[in-house]
């Protein structure tokens, strides 16, 4: 879920910084939509590239999570 949430501010973060920057400015500029577009590009590649490397899985792995048996906590592993 937190990969999602950052992949959206990634997109979505230039075009509400400049908004809100001429919102408190009162500046009347135009939207330079495609300075915006690549600044924004660029954080999602970005932040594409950062899970790709911080992911230690290896293809075919599967995960299984944590579990509750007899009120303790199993560590989670991983599956060939």
């Amino acid at each position: 879920m937190i990969k999602k949430i950052l992949v959206i501010l990634a997109i979505v973060s230039p075009f509400l910084i400049f908004y809100l920057s001429n919102l408190i400015l009162k500046k009347k500029t135009k939207y330079p939509i495609i300075k915006l577009s690549l600044i924004s590009i660029i954080l999602l590649l970005g932040i594409l590239l950062y899970f790709r490397f911080l992911d230690d899985t290896k293809p075919g792995e599967k995960y299984n999570p944590p579990k509750l048996e007899n009120g303790k906590i199993i560590k989670p592993y991983k599956k060939n």
